[in-house]
């Protein structure tokens, strides 16, 4: 980065959860300014980096996002905040929705009016794929079979038809069975590996469906968060789609 010039301004919705604020410790490394906006709804402030600054509000107000972007000249926006719970998303349909799709498009709308954002980074989900398409690989044809899944697959391709419409570049990653630092082991919903370390600390027997015998590979979040942060200095990953995680199965 030239260091004569100014300081690159990255938006990080959901910076205060816990694959957010990884990206937001990753971008003030690289010496962007980081401005977090997160309704604290399953991040928790602490867990906001030293030097980003803070504005608590959700995705889903757009007198919120629109005051963000009044306030800043945004270069990179880093879209994270979301609910993600697939299995609960089938019966909490409309709050899935308003959060990870309405929500997406009013951070999109005011990118666009914005006019300064260079690229939009979207979080997205390997649950775009559905069941039994293994392994997986960018070339499948999504499948979603929950309303998380159709959720994530709505806003990609919002954010390729305003790509096409308005010239706004995207990165979309779909991460996978990410674990680390800051995860919340309290969700009984969410994270594999925290619910069986909440249930290893309170002497409960680990809940497992079937016949024990899935298989699962994990993503640790120090191997996926520098590569979502830095995507934006490759001109050559705008606009296409990247699967990110492990691939050893346990």
């Amino acid at each position: 980065m030239n260091l004569d010039s100014p300081a690159p301004v990255s938006l990080v919705t959901g910076g205060a959860g816990f694959i957010g604020s990884h990206v937001a410790r990753e971008l003030l490394a690289a010496g962007h300014r980081v401005i977090v906006l997160d309704d604290l709804s399953g991040g928790v402030r602490g867990n906001v980096p030293d030097g980003a600054e803070f504005r608590h509000g959700s995705v889903c107000d757009p007198e919120v996002v629109d005051a963000v972007f009044a306030a800043h000249r945004v270069d990179y926006v880093f879209h994270l905040a979301a609910y993600a719970a697939e299995g609960l998303s089938h019966f909490i349909k409309r709050f899935n929705y308003m959060n990870n799709v309405v929500g997406s498009v009013n951070l999109i709308n005011a990118a666009v009016n914005a006019g300064t954002v260079k690229c939009f980074v979207f979080t997205s989900s390997i649950a775009v794929y559905g069941a039994n398409q293994l392994p997986m690989s960018e070339d499948l044809v999504p499948a979603p079979e929950d309303p998380y899944g159709i959720a994530k697959f709505s806003v990609e391709q919002e954010l390729r038809v305003t790509h096409e419409m308005f010239g706004m570049p995207y990165i979309i990653f779909r991460p996978h069975n990410v674990y680390g630092e800051y995860q919340n082991i309290g969700d009984r919903y969410r994270n594999v590996i925290g619910i069986f370390m909440n249930q290893a600390l309170r002497g409960e027997p680990f809940t497992v469906f079937g016949d024990g015998e899935q298989t699962r590979a994990f993503s640790y979040i120090k191997d996926v968060a520098p590569a979502i942060a830095r995507s934006v200095e490759t001109p050559e990953a705008y606009n296409e789609v990247f699967n990110v995680g492990g691939d050893r199965v346990y």
